[in-house]
């Protein structure tokens, strides 16, 4: 039995990408930077970015946008909601296993203070 597909609502349009960029904080460690800003719907929705500069393998790319977001699902509940949140995979990232990889996301989280109580 497979397990139903949860949704993570994702960054589509280029003018909300924008509004992260200029008006969002930045921070970042080994694995990733992380933008991201207050946003007014209750929820919170990702962004990820993974450039040719990590590998010119569109598969490879695939697979981090992949993993990246399976952390960020296994984790939802213990994010603080309502915020546009942008990740962009650094060089690095191609050695990093699975598990470095959840706890670079989930420390970016808990640096800026967007874990629930």
């Amino acid at each position: 039995r497979r397990l139903p597909l949860v949704k993570i609502n994702s960054l589509k349009k280029e003018n909300e990408f924008k509004r992260v960029f200029q008006k969002g904080d930045v921070f970042g460690n080994k694995a990733f930077v992380f933008y991201y800003i207050k946003n007014d719907l209750g929820e919170n929705r990702l962004g990820i970015i993974v450039s040719k500069k990590v590998s010119k393998r569109a598969v490879i790319r695939n697979k981090i946008k992949r993993r990246t977001k399976e952390a960020y699902r296994r984790n939802e509940d213990s994010f603080s909601k309502g915020y546009d949140i942008i990740l962009i995979a650094k060089e690095s990232i191609t050695q990093v296993p699975f598990s470095s990889l959840e706890k670079s996301l989930i420390h970016l989280f808990y640096k800026k203070n967007l874990m629930r109580p």
